[in-house]
């Protein structure tokens, strides 16, 4: 029997592919109907985080007593992490990528896009170079906090990456450039060009939405450089389920390997040079506690897309050489109302400034003009952290048609066109959406106290008969008066978080510091995993994706380096790990 876990991050692949259609919504995540399912397992084979699970599968695991293996570099992780293990590879190193998870890709699968401020595709059409400038931009944007150096490695070595992408041969078949114009800040992109990637191409192809799960810019990198190591006969040795949990390190304080603990014991790798790739801390509770005790606090758990072995081993590592992470230097993510993980047409639609957001009292709490950003630092302080964008289905039907006819949404158009279809499928579940002919019973249904939300939509058009928002100053625009005839629907919405980001202290070299700011020899640090990019509660003004795949071919390169001058991998003797500990 197949059966869904409580890690479902709700990326609706496994129900896209299931050819019985036995997988449904159960409350806030996916459950197999056992009467439907074929126990064919597609859906425990594309469920990319290994949420699903054959419960009458026999544990195969083979017990064995500690096995040693040497390699040149050694990569924890296999997200971005792989960018490094080939980078390496392509140099002449022996590479061994460790992956804890019996999946690859981790939260990079989740990722859409990286943006690079200048490529050799921006030369050839003719744009500015605009990287120093990029630079200054981030700089001002920062305060300064990051530091000059990890900024600079960012817009350089994404460009230089993705000039290095092209000649593995599949690139212009899936990315195209958009010129924006001036060399200026477009949202997070900053330059003249958008290198965009439109379109998801490889896993979840038969999924609708576009909100969360592989197949975009993150999954193509994951396979590209699978790809690499299988066509050019790289010497890369991946061992999935094996969970970096120790450094090693030599009599002076280098890298001298890692210990792996696998299904069937321990395995200890000997190497001079080991990259952390090993992600955020999003599903870790306990470091969710410590670092953000509001986190855990409210009453209606926060919804988190961060895979599940997302569980900040690379501080856990760290903190075992004495090393501890920066408070100011981790982000924590929360945004909402939204939502997820339900349909993100839905969720589109949800926030638009023509639908009301009522929170369980049965009153409007914020100006629906703000968007996800703005409303995100108030939705904790509604009752349940829980809201209902509530409107009339003639007031959505045109909603839907904005962004049906929007030449800016063309290539989304068909995931707007069965607004209509997914309403009416979300309605008959317990939680998404509900649906009444009158607005007392759609009160009811939300758990609203009696006459609340009718009291509450008769002020509301109040203020659209004046053209005036007295409560939240809702531009006179987009006071549009809720119709008064049904049915009438309301979208669900809470707090959902993306991902918690940082711990690893890095250099413009990627080298991961101390906390008096000097490099540990031989040792690495890549993507979530790292503060390089991030801030308490301030959004990375360079995307993760961005930064994921700038520090891991900057520290492949920078492995490679240190390799050729300190030696490869050896005899070596190492402290900081009990000798002869693990096995069965």
């Amino acid at each position: 029997m197949y059966y869904i876990t409580k890690n479902c991050v709700g990326c609706h692949n496994c129900f896209s592919e299931c050819p019985m259609q036995a997988i449904e919504w159960s409350g806030m995540r996916y459950e197999i109907d056992q009467d439907k399912c074929v126990r064919c397992g597609l859906c425990a084979r594309v469920c990319h985080t290994a949420s699903i699970i054959d419960t009458e599968a026999k544990d195969n695991v083979c017990y064995h007593d500690r096995i040693e293996k040497t390699a040149d570099v050694v990569v924890a992780g296999a997200g971005t992490g792989l960018v490094a293990a080939v980078r390496a590879a392509q140099q002449g190193k022996k590479v061994i990528v460790i992956e804890k998870s019996s999946r690859l890709g981790g939260n990079t699968d989740y990722a859409h896009a990286f943006f690079p401020v200048y490529t050799k595709w921006h030369e050839k059409a003719g744009m500015v170079d605009a990287r120093e400038k990029a630079i200054e931009h981030y700089m001002n944007a920062t305060d300064g906090v990051l530091g000059e150096d990890v900024i600079r490695t960012a817009v350089y070595a994404t460009g230089e990456f993705f000039d290095w992408l092209c000649t593995f041969g599949t690139a212009e078949d899936v990315y195209h450039l958009v010129n924006l114009g001036d060399a200026d800040a477009h949202g997070p992109i900053y330059g003249p060009g958008l290198l965009d990637f439109p379109n998801r191409i490889v896993d979840n192809l038969n999924c609708r939405d576009d909100a969360i799960g592989p197949g975009w810019g993150g999954t193509y990198v994951k396979y590209t450089m699978l790809k690499a190591i299988e066509d050019e006969n790289l010497d890369v040795e991946i061992l999935t389920e094996h969970a970096a949990s120790h450094l090693l390190l030599d009599d002076e304080g280098a890298i001298a390997g890692v210990v792996a603990k696998d299904p069937g014991g321990e395995t200890v790798i000997h190497a001079p040079v080991v990259v952390l790739a090993t992600g955020g801390f999003g599903k870790s509770d306990e470091k969710l506690k410590e670092f953000e005790p509001w986190f855990m606090a409210g009453e209606t758990p926060i919804h988190r897309f961060s895979v599940p072995t997302d569980t900040g081993d690379g501080i856990d590592m760290l903190r075992e050489l004495g090393v501890e992470p920066v408070p100011e230097r981790l982000f924590i993510s929360m945004f909402g109302p939204k939502h997820h993980p339900f349909s993100n047409t839905l969720a589109d639609i949800a926030l638009e400034p023509d639908m009301l957001q009522i929170n369980l009292n049965g009153k409007r709490w914020i100006n629906e003009e703000g968007h996800l950003f703005g409303m995100t630092p108030h939705i904790a302080e509604q009752p349940k952290e829980i809201s209902y964008s509530i409107q009339s289905v003639d007031n959505i039907k045109s909603v839907a048609e904005r962004f049906i006819n929007n030449p800016a949404m063309a290539s989304k158009k068909h995931l707007y066109e069965t607004w209509l279809e997914e309403l009416e499928d979300e309605a008959k579940l317990d939680i998404p959406v509900k649906k009444a002919d009158t607005l007392a019973e759609l009160g009811r249904l939300c758990g609203m106290p009696e006459g609340a939300l009718e009291a509450e939509v008769a002020r509301y058009n109040e203020f659209c008969a004046k053209g005036v928002d007295e409560d939240f100053g809702k531009d006179a625009k987009n006071l549009v008066p809720v119709s008064d005839h049904g049915p009438y629907y309301a979208i669900y919405g809470q707090r959902f978080s993306e991902a918690a980001l940082g711990g690893l202290m890095v250099d413009g070299q990627c080298r991961v510091l101390r906390n008096d700011n000097t490099p540990i020899p031989g040792l690495y640090g890549v993507g979530d995993a790292t503060s390089a990019m991030h801030r308490r509660g301030e959004l990375a003004v360079i995307s993760e994706l961005t930064w994921g795949v700038a520090s891991s071919f900057t520290s492949g390169n920078n492995a490679v380096d240190y390799v050729n001058q300190h030696g490869p991998a050896g005899q070596i003797v190492t402290r900081g790990y009990a000798a002869g500990e693990g096995g069965r």
